[in-house]
């Protein structure tokens, strides 16, 4: 470890690192335009605040039924019943094209009527 900082190869790391990150939380961005994402250009997560009518739990479900796994706010929350219409995007593990059929698959989901859960 201590090598591998002073050749360098450390920093060249968390720089590719970070360059993946954004370019991963642009993807984010174009494909979730229009909602309401809170994320930082050097994460691997989001936060996106659901949509009316929608639930965590049955966004989750809807997004389950795609293929897709989300993490529903209240999973993170200290106090139940205190936390937002929510989810955890993870950005990381898929690759890019999966990443942004994922996301877009997503907001076809979230901008259906809550009646209509039935497909993109």
């Amino acid at each position: 470890a201590v090598r591998w900082a002073g050749e360098g190869t450390v920093a060249r790391l968390v720089a590719a690192k970070r360059a993946d990150a954004a370019r991963r939380q642009k993807i984010l961005a174009e494909e979730l335009a229009g909602f309401a994402v809170r994320s930082d250009p050097r994460a691997y997560f989001a936060w996106w605040e659901l949509p009316a009518p929608w639930r965590a739990d049955t966004f989750t479900a809807a997004a389950a039924a795609h293929g897709i796994a989300v993490t529903p706010g209240p999973a993170f929350a200290v106090a139940p019943g205190h936390t937002p219409d929510a989810v955890r995007l993870g950005l990381a593990s898929a690759p890019e094209p999966d990443l942004r059929r994922a996301l877009r698959t997503l907001a076809h989901v979230a901008a259906r009527r809550a009646g209509d859960r039935t497909g993109p």
